[in-house]
């Protein structure tokens, strides 16, 4: 899965230096990320034009919480990579605006855009981003109410000071961009990914929506089949 998604996203790289990319946190793609690193590491004139934008973010952890996804794409993706910081954009997990935040957002999203690379996981309630189930979904760039489901799963049960909101790409930036990469890893997403190959799209299951995208790139895991 991990090579794979390497492959795909260094190719696209050398064809167009400079592309949008949209990084995501999470353990399913940090393989990817590890290599791509490790590309760079040789051939330090790999990724030096990039522009990259941050996916989405929690809101509501305590200051200096651990768990933030900043922390997480700038460990694994943005510190590695050498991406200057008028090349990244980013939401602060800690920002007193967030609706501006999101705005703000949206507006690099109308000018760099659209997205060249965007890089998806999904959720055990099939969430993407954090566009979670339910029977309209924002195009925007937006804060978000979080399912008690998204809540329940992973690292985020076991914090003193859960998340209380999410800011998260919208459908609209999502389904605009020239390639998507869907990465699932692990036994809990065995489930998602099930009801993902059953070709019916619905709102309450918001992965579904990329089977109307002609360039989606699914990458499993042993695990997760």
């Amino acid at each position: 899965m991990s090579n794979k998604g390497f492959e795909l996203i260094k190719k696209e790289i050398e064809n167009k230096p400079n592309l949008f990319f949209c990084v995501a946190s999470g353990g399913s793609p940090s393989g990817t990320y590890a290599q791509l690193a490790a590309y760079k590491g040789v051939h330090a004139e790999f990724g030096a034009q990039l522009r990259v934008i941050k996916l989405d973010e929690w809101g509501g952890l305590e200051a200096g919480s651990p768990f933030t996804s900043e922390l997480d794409v700038q460990q694994k993706f943005v510190q590695p990579m050498g991406i200057p910081k008028d090349r990244y954009w980013t939401i602060d997990s800690t920002t007193s605006d967030p609706e501006g935040a999101c705005l703000k957002m949206e507006q690099v999203m109308e000018r760099e855009g659209p997205l060249d690379i965007c890089i998806l996981g999904i959720g055990v309630n099939g969430h993407i981003a954090l566009n979670e189930p339910g029977e309209t979904h924002q195009l925007p760039y937006h804060v978000c109410e979080l399912a008690a489901s998204t809540l329940a799963n992973g690292m985020l049960k076991t914090l003193k000071q859960p998340p209380s909101f999410g800011m998260t790409i919208g459908l609209r930036g999502i389904m605009q961009s020239k390639l998507i990469l869907l990465f699932i890893a692990g036994s809990g997403k065995k489930d998602a990914f099930e009801r993902l190959k059953d070709s019916k799209v619905s709102g309450q299951f918001p992965a579904s929506f990329l089977w109307l995208h002609p360039n989606v790139q699914v990458l499993v895991d042993q695990r997760a089949v």
